[in-house]
Parts: C-alpha cells; sequence; structure tokens
C-alpha cells in the first residue's frame, strides 16, 4: 500500500524553480504574493502530509548540519513513530543523515526524516532526542517505494503532497510514485539553461518513460496564474 501522492509545484511558464531568478509580476505586486496562491491551492488539496527535498527545507528551516559522530549504524534499523503533535505530517528525505533538526515541526507539524539503513546510531538518537519520526529508504536511500510503503502503512499516511524540489521530484517521477501533477505556473521567466527544473532528475535515461499525462483542469487564478492538474497514466 501507497499513499496517493500528489506532485503540487510552482514555477515559471518555462518551468523553473528558483524564484529569484523569475522575473516581476507585471501589475506590480510582488512574488510573494502570488506565490500565496500556491500556498492556497496546497490547502485546497487536503493531503495528511507534505513534503520537501533536502535542500529546500534546509534553506528555509534547518541550516545547520549534525556534528560529525560515530559513524557506526544501527544494527537492523528500525522505523521510529515519535508522538505527534499534528493531525497531518511533514517529510523530508535526508540521504545523509545530517540535518541538525532543532524542533519537531514545520509550520507546526510533525516531522518524518527518510534515511539510508546505513544512518549513524547517534544521529538516531539525536532525533529520538528531538522527537523527530524516521523511516528507512533501503541501504543507498533510493528505494522510494519502500519508503512510501512504511509512510502508509506504518503512519497512516493516504494521501501525500509532494513540493520539490526538482530533485526530489525527478527521484518520485523515475520511481513511478507520482499520481497526480498539480502544476501553478506562474507568469514571469528566468531563461537560464543552467536553473533548476520541475522534474530534475539527476541520473541516467528517461525517467518519465511510460508515464504519461491526462489533463483534468486548467484554471485562472488570480494575477495571472494559471492552475493546471493532470492524473499519470502508466
Amino acid at each position: 500500500m501507497y499513499p496517493r501522492i500528489v506532485c503540487h509545484i510552482m514555477g515559471s511558464v518555462d518551468g523553473r524553480l528558483l524564484t529569484d531568478r523569475w522575473t516581476e509580476p507585471f501589475d506590480g505586486k510582488s512574488k510573494g504574493e502570488l506565490m500565496g496562491i500556491y500556498a492556497a491551492i496546497g490547502r485546497r488539496l487536503n493531503t495528511d502530509a507534505w513534503m520537501f527535498g533536502k535542500n529546500t527545507l534546509c534553506e528555509g528551516c534547518f541550516p545547520q548540519k549534525f556534528p560529525a559522530a560515530d559513524p557506526t549504524p544501527s544494527a537492523g534499523p528500525e522505523p521510529f513513530v515519535a508522538r505527534r503533535s499534528s493531525d497531518r505530517l511533514f517529510v523530508v528525505a535526508d540521504p545523509e543523515a545530517d540535518i541538525l533538526f532543532e524542533r519537531s515541526t514545520v509550520r507546526g507539524d510533525s516531522i518524518v526524516t527518510i534515511l539510508t539503513e546505513t544512518a549513524p546510531a547517534a544521529y538516531l538518537q539525536h532525533l529520538r532526542d528531538q522527537g523527530v519520526s524516521y523511516l528507512f529508504a533501503g541501504h543507498d536511500g533510493k528505494d522510494l517505494r519502500s519508503a512510501m510503503q512504511t509512510l502508509a502503512e506504518a503512519f497512516g499516511v493516504e494521501r501525500l503532497s509532494l513540493q520539490g524540489g526538482g530533485i526530489i521530484d525527478g527521484a518520485f517521477l523515475e520511481a513511478g510514485l507520482i499520481d497526480e501533477l498539480s502544476l501553478v505556473v506562474y507568469p514571469g521567466i528566468d531563461g537560464s539553461a543552467d536553473s533548476t527544473s520541475i522534474f530534475h532528475y539527476v541520473g541516467r535515461g528517461n525517467p518519465a518513460q511510460g508515464q504519461r499525462l491526462e489533463l483534468l483542469s486548467a484554471e485562472t487564478m488570480d494575477d495571472g496564474v494559471v492552475w493546471l492538474r493532470y492524473k499519470f497514466h502508466r
């Protein structure tokens, strides 16, 4: 059993994610006001968990790294379900096992972190001390299917909103785990060839191979923002 996964993302008209590179809105409003539309749409998705990639989380919430410690992994690592302080969960993938968590919530939602099975025992103790739940994605942290199965079965997650960045979106795309794309188009341009894209797969081959999109709806929002919803078919 897996959660139903909705990739909810806002990109420029050329599919880029770095907001500081986007052109300004035409009507004098701030980028933040338009990004508020994206956040409001996210609340309408009615998911019981939401997820960022590691870089996105650390830039905004936890910039410090866990200090180097004994790298010995835990013997027979098992998922840890901490006491929850919220109905909704926040999920992050941390294959390096080095986010220094200073609290157990993000925007009021209890954290679940996805690790490799080789994560140091000292780091797992840090998570337990902070009241942060954790689970595992195989030996190398790439077994997202196993991680999502644990998220559903051990944590009761039925619907997950995957909110980027592009690298984690690309990894889920390659794993064939995305059920729906909720794409919010910002009315501006990046234009840079080296800027992160909505699906920024790090690997070989075509991560979208064998997957097709069916348009479910297209809605024009305020200030030129467009909301597109697609269903994935495999």
